[in-house]
């Protein structure tokens, strides 16, 4: 088990408070959902329902958490618990109360949410089989649950432009998704040395990628330098103001390959020079005795390197594990005379490890009551519709309708597929496009109305120097799935070729042609059933589909305080009553406190707070000192109008709204404070009237400053200006010329900083 930091235990039992003061109504609940979903806690399509992530980290489990988690089901998530492919576990369909008394019990066992949604470093993927597998370079657990550990220790880990996904495999094999992750880390050995290869910029969804080979090897003490220096990267370079574009992959599809390896270098020698974070792992090897070997040819047994000992997969459907079938094999467990380890796959289920070979074979006659050794049966589905907002296909329904359909099928045919990877959109949280069979739920309208689709992908995979994503070969309607996969396997027993890729690739027209036939839409007349997702009862339509929240955090709360004081200042000037003037000052002061660690409804503390933070340091001019102090005299009765502060508000507003803007990928504050603003000013010759965003490129060496400013520069409309903090020496000469060469107009140099310079550049 991981050493859980204080302060998170802290943040999460004050949870509960946090949930009090939403049902007072305190807290609105667009200003709660960026908190509650950093905790793990995700609104469902059910109203008032919630899903709870537990961070399991690595998949690594004790006995006891798992009887905590099957006690929890029971009582607040209807008895059921689901494996997702991150190695976590969820609740779902819970109430917001219930998520208090899930999270606090998880505690008492070691097991925390913090950090499991929102713009965070999710779990930290590692091989299931870690430290048993027969081809195992070395077990890379301790090196995961190090990084684990690392990153909570950082407040700022839970503050990112977006989602950070890190992974550890054990061999080239890659069962642990690392050439496919923000972070990717695999076991080597070169000399007689252990250490990994590194792996970054890759991931699934929007614009996906397989990851780029960042180091061909490096000492395993080294691990966490470039776990930091990869988020120190994310920080600085990660766009927060386009959500749909903030993944580190971006990064690299702007800078592109050298231009990125270069940056991530350049940071990393940093985080060298300035840390000393260098990995220590005194590694155990344990004694066992020899178990008995045993010859049962199912692929849910998998035989160890440990002579005599094995690994059982268990696998519900769908994920979705009912606590009397977990109860089962906690109890199985429990009776033995030694104890097994437990890790959760990143294929929605887990393994019992460290099972003698008699253990093993009981172990496998109880969970075959309730799993199937076939990888069809065997498939991954995402939520889907039937909780997901975003959503579009009932994927889990459909996992189960394909189940059905072979059912009954000969052993021969239902071994015929590999498992199916199936998302409900095109997200990929079933991670379709890692598949070698891949299917992404979508929407097609016909002349009769909206059709559940999903698109097919073939020859997807993971692994060192075969990592690549599935290539799309067409659309086919939900409900005409199921068959099309029957015939897929029979053709593929037909060509008697037992790697499904191959298969594929050699029969590359038949299969097409297969695709085409399934892929027609006939009118409702013709097949009504077209136009129904399976087990709904209604026709397919977009209805319940919204936003959704994994990316919901801090840009959201200060975006909300600033619209609420423009509400506020806009109802004031219709009302003319000074308490909006008060309301807007309140909203206004406390949007950027959140920054600061701040995040409370008492007025005077977050006055306060604010003339720390954003007076006292220069941001803000010293006259709003005054407007405070009216408030307060105001709040009190000492005054009856601050009717005449109008001014000072709307400035108060404006100044908050621009030091939002000014905000850096770091979520630090460019804008210059009052006094440079006028020294701005007075440099930016045309700029007169109006504040110039300037971006702090000092200590930047070339070309990076120029690769920095190409970037900012993109982020602003043609004939906009935009300012650079540059060196003195090589900077502020070459970056002039790059940046003119590229075709936008300098508009002035200013030298007269200190070992500085001020270059304002037109975009063209």
């Amino acid at each position: 088990m991981i050493k859980i930091p204080q302060q998170v235990i802290e943040e999460e039992k004050n949870y509960r408070a946090k949930v009090e003061d939403l049902k007072k109504g305190l807290i609105e609940p667009e200003r709660f959902k960026p908190y509650r979903v950093s905790m793990g806690i995700y609104e469902q399509r059910d109203n008032d329902t919630y899903m709870i992530r537990t961070r399991i980290p690595s998949g690594v489990i004790q006995l006891s958490q798992l009887k905590k988690i099957s006690e929890l089901a029971k009582a607040y998530s209807h008895g059921y618990i689901h494996f997702t492919t991150r190695q976590d576990i969820q609740f779902h369909k819970v109430t917001i109360e219930d998520t208090v008394e899930i999270m606090e019990a998880l505690l008492e066992v070691g097991i925390v949410t913090k950090g499991t949604g929102g713009n965070t470093a999710r779990n930290i993927a590692c091989s299931p089989l870690s430290g048993v597998s027969k081809d195992d370079v070395f077990d890379v657990t301790s090196y995961a649950l190090a990084a684990t550990e690392y990153s909570l220790k950082d407040p700022t880990i839970f503050n990112l432009p977006r989602k950070y996904k890190i992974a550890f495999s054990s061999s080239p094999e890659d069962t642990g998704n690392a050439t496919i992750a923000d972070l990717g880390f695999i076991a080597k050995t070169l000399n007689g040395k252990k250490g990994f290869e590194v792996y970054g910029a890759g991931g699934l969804g929007g614009s996906p990628n397989v990851s780029i080979k960042l180091e061909d090897f490096i000492p395993i003490s080294e691990v966490l330098y470039h776990v930091q220096a990869m988020k120190d990267l994310f920080e600085e370079e990660g766009d927060r103001t386009n959500k749909n574009k903030a993944r580190i992959r971006y990064i690299l599809q702007r800078l592109g390959e050298e231009g990125f390896k270069a940056r991530y270098q350049e940071i990393l020698q940093k985080v060298k020079l300035e840390k000393n974070i260098k990995v220590s792992i005194y590694e155990e090897i344990p004694s066992k005795s020899i178990g008995k070997q045993v010859n049962v040819l199912n692929p849910l047994v998998v035989e160890q390197k440990a002579e005599g000992f094995y690994s059982i997969y268990v696998h519900p459907q769908n994920g979705n594990l009912p606590v009397e079938n977990l109860d089962k094999v906690i109890e199985f467990i429990d009776a033995l005379e030694y104890e097994p380890s437990i890790r959760l796959s990143n294929t929605q289920g887990f393994f019992v490890r460290d099972l003698k070979g008699s253990d093993a074979e009981k172990l496998l006659d109880i969970i075959l009551k309730f799993n199937t050794p076939f990888n069809i049966d065997n498939s991954i589905a995402c939520a889907g519709a039937a909780t997901c907002k975003l959503g579009l296909g009932l994927s889990q329904n459909l996992l189960t309708a394909i189940v059905k359909r072979f059912k009954d099928e000969e052993e021969d045919i239902k071994a015929q597929l590999p498992k199916v990877f199936i998302s409900g959109c095109p997200n990929s949280c079933g991670q379709h496009q890692k598949g070698e069979i891949g299917l992404y739920g979508k929407a097609k309208r016909a002349v009769d109305g909206l059709v559940p689709m999903y698109g097919i992908s073939f020859g997807g995979a993971v692994g060192v120097g075969k990592a690549v994503l599935g290539t799309e070969y067409g659309s086919i309607p939900a409900k005409k799935i199921p068959e099309f996969f029957y015939q897929l396997a029979y053709l593929k027993s037909k060509k008697r070729i037992i790697n499904f890729t191959e298969f594929v690739d050699r029969n590359l027209e038949e299969v097409k042609e297969l695709i085409q036939q399934f892929s027609t839409i006939e009118s409702e007349s013709e097949n009504p059933d077209l136009y129904y997702d399976f087990g709904a009862d209604e026709k397919f339509s977009l209805k319940g589909r919204g936003p959704g929240e994994c990316s919901a955090g801090v840009l959201d709360v200060i975006k909300l305080d600033i619209a609420n004081a423009q509400s506020h200042i806009n109802d004031f000037i219709k009302t003319k009553k000074s308490a909006k003037l008060y309301e807007a000052s309140v909203s206004a002061t406390r949007a950027l406190l959140i920054l600061k660690g701040i995040d409370t409804a008492k007025e005077r503390l977050i006055f306060k707070e604010f003339v720390q933070h954003f007076i006292d340091t220069g941001y803000v001019k010293e006259d709003v000192k005054v407007l405070i102090d009216h408030l307060l005299d105001y709040k009190l009765g000492d005054l009856n109008s601050v009717e005449s502060h109008y001014e000072d508000v709307k400035y108060l507003i404006d100044r908050v709204s621009q030091m939002y803007e000014s905000l850096n990928s770091k979520l630090e504050i460019t804008l210059p404070k009052e006094k440079e603003t006028l020294e701005i000013k007075e440099a930016a010759g045309n700029n007169k009237e109006k504040s110039l965003h300037v971006v702090d490129l000092k200590g930047i060496k070339c070309p990076m400053n120029f690769v920095k400013a190409k970037i900012e520069i993109s982020k602003i409309q043609s004939k906009e200006t935009i300012g650079f903090y540059l060196d003195d020496g090589h900077p502020i000469k070459n970056v002039p010329n790059s940046l003119e060469a590229e075709g936008h107009e300098i508009v002035e140099i200013n030298e007269n900083f200190e070992r500085y310079n001020l270059l304002v550049v037109k975009k063209k």
